[in-house]
Parts: structure tokens; C-alpha cells; sequence
């Protein structure tokens, strides 16, 4: 009885490890690669999915398996087995994903990766175990934002570019500096943030009613020296918001909760600014698979983060993504050549 049940064990974790193995292969294969065959069920986006000629589709996410980082009480090095990807941020040359440990045992991380490459460079300890739960490349100042951790409202943190491409996991590794910090009192904690018109938007998800998001603009001192100014005024989004991004003249918003489809309502832009963006008047809905999380654009290309391939996940739903997903926007939005 022994002798069977050994093997019957045997059999279920060689099973696990072929499973896992075909899902993080590349995605150089046919239409049968799971990821395709999920995105069949969504013909919206696998329409702009196929379009992708010039631009790679898909990032494997790091880490999702096994990823380095600290010990919360120790500071030790350690692996970390349930990071849970959350915010995304793309440049001309690299993606950049954050995570958290689920099981609260570890400090958060940002994933680099090199966007022509399709590889990853390297893994980046933040300073606690906030969700960081958003990323945005801030050009103009050439710093990354990520939402950081503060005790009873929002709080938006930079890391420049320069300490990120010097920051190295040593044997006695340190989290990175943080070179700036944004406060925002009006919302009780910074959940998304995206940028926009040279302005710092940062949300706050709300389960069962509306969010909101706060807006800090860039401003300018007498010494010719810039800094983010925060608005008394909030914009009212829909509950369950996970992130918002903005394309051309519009305003992309995810909405997750749960095994259920995620969806991506369309606003205009003007639709934003005019402080309340009301579901039932989007321009469009967006069916996508469950765990949507952020939404990032680069150029034409709307770039997707699913929380749903972190171990803490992978169980309860069959459409579970690994992949940080890339569609193209004209095709998406059904664009006329004239809009583009």
C-alpha cells in the first residue's frame, strides 16, 4: 500500500513540474500555448494581441516561483516563494515589476527587466511590505515612482534612475534609497498611480464603493527647483479599481475583484478631468481574464499585469497568466487611421 502511494505522489508532482514547465515556456509557439488559448476566450484582446508585429507580446513575470529578498524580522537574505506582482512601469529599455509576499514574511520587491531582450536583470528590495501596489516611470525627472507604505494616507516614494541601475543584491544586501517622498493625506492609502500632464495620479482601491484618486502636479520653486504639489480635489473612479492609464485622448481603467473576469472601462479624457468617471457612461468595456492589476502604455501598446500566476492565486483560477501581457492600442479602441 506503501509502494503505491509513494508513486501515486511521485506521479502528481512530476504532473506539477510538466504543467508549470509548458505554461513559462517562450512564447515563440503555435496557437496552443496556453496563453493564446486563454486569450481566445476574450476576442477583443486577442484580436490587438495578434497584432503585436514589431513589439514582443509577452514578459515572463520573475519571481513567481522563487524570488531574493529580505527576511521582515531578520533582514536576512531569503527566498521568498509567494511574490505577487502588482504594479507595472515601461520605459524605451526595461520593464519594471513590483511584488509582495503574500505571506507577509518578506520585504516588497521591483523586478527589472530588459525590454528588447525579453530577460531579467535583476531583483530590487524595497524598504517594508507594502503592497506596491503601483509603478510609473517619471521621464521628466528620470526616477521611478512606486507606492510606498505611510500610517493613515497615501504615499508615493522615487527611486532614481541612477540608483537603480547601480543597485546590486549583495551578500548583505540593502533595500534602496528613497530619493523623494509625495504625500497624500486625502486618501488613506496610494493603492495605483499613473502620470499624466505632468502630474502625479494616485488612487486608493475600494471594495464596495467608489474609489477615488488624488493628483499632485509639478510645480516649480523660485530657485528653478521642481516638486509635486498635491490638489485639494479628488476624482471619483469606480469601486474596485486596480489601475488607470492614459492613451492619446483617453483613460483606461482596470476593475478586479476575485475568479471573475476583470474588465477595462474606457473613458475620454475629458470624462476624467471632469472629477467623476461613472461606469454606466464609459465609452467602451473591455472584458479581460480575472487578477487584472495594473495597466501601463508605452507608444501604441497597452501593457496588462495579472496578479493571478503568484502561488497564492494559481489555485483558484484555471485562467491563470505568468506573463505580463502586450496589446495593440489602435486595434484595441477600433481606432480609425484618422484617430491614430
Amino acid at each position: 500500500m506503501l509502494f503505491f502511494l509513494v508513486n501515486a505522489i511521485l506521479f502528481f508532482a512530476l504532473g506539477l513540474i510538466v504543467f508549470y514547465t509548458e505554461k513559462i515556456r517562450s512564447l515563440t509557439q503555435n496557437d496552443y500555448h496556453p496563453l493564446q488559448q486563454i486569450l481566445k476566450k476574450y476576442p477583443e484582446l486577442y484580436q490587438s494581441f495578434k497584432e503585436i508585429k514589431t513589439e514582443n507580446a509577452a514578459f515572463l513575470v520573475p519571481g513567481l516561483l522563487k524570488a531574493q529578498t529580505l527576511e521582515k524580522e531578520t533582514k536576512n537574505l531569503d527566498d521568498c516563494h509567494d511574490m505577487t506582482p502588482q504594479g507595472l512601469a515601461i520605459t524605451e529599455d526595461y520593464l519594471f515589476i513590483s511584488a509582495y509576499c503574500s505571506s507577509h514574511e518578506h520585504l516588497s520587491v521591483i523586478f527589472m527587466l530588459d525590454k528588447k531582450k525579453e530577460k531579467y536583470i535583476k531583483t530590487i528590495i524595497l524598504k517594508d511590505r507594502t503592497h506596491a501596489g503601483g509603478l510609473v516611470y517619471d521621464e521628466d525627472n528620470q526616477c521611478l515612482w512606486v507606492c510606498a507604505a505611510a500610517k493613515g494616507h497615501g504615499r508615493v516614494a522615487a527611486i532614481t534612475m541612477e540608483d537603480i541601475l547601480n543597485y546590486q543584491i549583495t551578500a548583505k544586501p540593502k533595500p534602496i534609497n528613497y530619493a523623494q517622498y509625495v504625500d497624500f493625506p486625502s486618501i488613506y492609502q496610494a493603492s495605483y498611480i499613473t502620470m499624466n500632464e505632468e502630474a502625479l495620479l494616485v488612487g486608493t482601491f475600494v471594495k464596495n464603493k467608489n474609489g477615488v484618486v488624488a493628483k499632485a502636479s509639478l510645480e516649480k520653486d523660485v530657485d528653478d527647483t521642481a516638486f509635486y504639489l498635491v490638489e485639494n480635489k479628488e476624482i471619483t473612479v469606480p469601486k474596485r479599481t486596480q489601475g488607470l492609464v492614459f492613451y492619446k485622448n483617453y483613460c483606461l481603467v482596470s476593475q478586479s475583484f476575485g475568479p471573475v473576469n476583470s474588465k477595462i472601462y474606457v473613458f475620454s479624457s475629458e470624462q476624467f478631468y471632469a472629477d467623476t468617471l461613472n461606469k454606466k457612461n464609459a465609452l467602451t468595456v473591455i472584458k479581460a481574464p480575472p487578477y487584472l492589476e495594473q495597466l501601463a502604455v508605452f507608444d501604441d501598446y497597452l501593457y496588462t499585469l495579472f496578479e493571478s500566476g503568484a502561488a497564492s492565486y494559481r489555485e483558484k483560477t484555471a485562467k491563470f497568466l505568468m506573463e505580463v501581457v502586450v496589446f495593440y492600442l489602435p486595434t484595441l479602441l477600433n481606432l480609425e487611421e484618422d484617430d491614430e
